[in-house]
């Protein structure tokens, strides 16, 4: 056979067998049977911290001893990666999985930013692409046993939160992230009822730059008003998981691309998340999974060595730690 048809013949079985793969009804489902908690983060607005949060909740349940990923959902602003120090890219494992990058800290992550073209290409997809995608990386993502899988979403209730949403199976539940500010708050009840509609148990609302302590007299001052954030939740009948005030020490975390519970342990931030996800955890009930298969990584066929192709010592992310292993 001419070995330009025999390529052809075989990129077109490859072909095939992808859109099988990516068409069956279990895919999501396969791809996340060794997660035992899968929690979307959301909030009816921008700018409200929502990503800081997910990265910081994310890391302090991962120092209280839990196994922990992060999928990057915002495709448009994709801030994961930044936020948690990565600079490797996410590989191709075999024909269909991709393997997410574990930090140095041990938290796997996978976002479109880690194998985009260069930091400053922006996406500029259409609804049904963008919706298309997350299915793509959710079905392709192998995360191994995970105690938490936390889903950063894009802000409001458009194409990406809804298609995760929909698209997650056996999905636990949704945490609201929102500020004190009346604005914040009346978009935050459209995210509780977006929620709601869709299905999706609302596991509790976290308040997001709550007040701010002087670190010369110890005086809390509630810049943009007290106790809004518990009021909304009681009013709109969720669970209050907690409060984050405002510290200048949150801030220099994100910009050097640590968490700051990691950062800065002692402060007042990060106590804020060690307490919300103790309150997490008590409040989720117990729920078993599969073990998860020791992982092996798969070359891709046709690919170099670079992509792909990992001998019995190479190790993924951030200073090559793994916790497949954790309990």
């Amino acid at each position: 056979m001419d070995p330009k048809s025999d390529f052809q013949q075989q990129k077109s079985e490859f072909q095939e067998q992808q859109r099988h793969h990516l068409a069956s009804e279990g895919a999501i489902a396969d791809a996340l049977k060794h997660v035992k908690y899968k929690i979307a983060i959301l909030s009816g607005k921008g700018g409200v911290g929502k990503t800081a949060t997910t990265v910081n909740l994310g890391a302090a349940l991962q120092k209280a001893g839990y196994r922990v990923g992060i999928f990057d959902a915002d495709l448009h602003g994709p801030s994961v990666p930044k936020m948690l120090g990565i600079k490797k890219e996410a590989r191709l494992n075999g024909a269909f999985w991709l393997d997410p990058v574990v930090t140095q800290s041990g938290i796997k992550a996978l976002s479109v930013a880690l194998f985009w073209p260069g930091d400053m290409t922006p996406v500029m997809w259409r609804g049904q692409a963008k919706s298309r995608t997350i299915r793509q990386l959710l079905s392709a993502a192998k995360w191994g046993g995970l105690d938490f899988l936390l889903v950063d979403l894009p802000p409001g209730t458009g194409d990406e939160p809804t298609a995760v949403l929909k698209s997650i199976p056996d999905l636990d539940g949704v945490i609201i992230v929102t500020t004190p500010q009346e604005v914040s708050t009346l978009v935050c009840s459209k995210a509780i009822n977006a929620s709601l509609t869709l299905g999706a148990k609302v596991l509790g609302l976290i308040e997001n730059m709550s007040n701010y302590t002087c670190r010369c007299c110890g005086d809390v001052v509630n810049l943009f008003g007290q106790d809004k954030g518990k009021g909304l939740a009681t009013m709109m009948d969720v669970p209050f998981l907690g409060s984050v005030p405002i510290d200048p020490l949150f801030s220099e975390a994100a910009d050097v691309g640590s968490p700051v519970v990691n950062l800065h342990p002692e402060s007042l931030a990060a106590k804020a998340f060690s307490q919300i996800a103790q309150a997490l955890a008590q409040g989720l009930p117990p729920k078993e999974v599969p073990e998860a298969p020791v992982e092996v990584s798969k070359p891709c066929p046709g690919s170099g060595h670079h992509h792909g192709q990992h001998d019995e010592h190479h190790h993924h992310g951030e200073g090559g730690h793994h916790h497949h292993d954790h309990k």
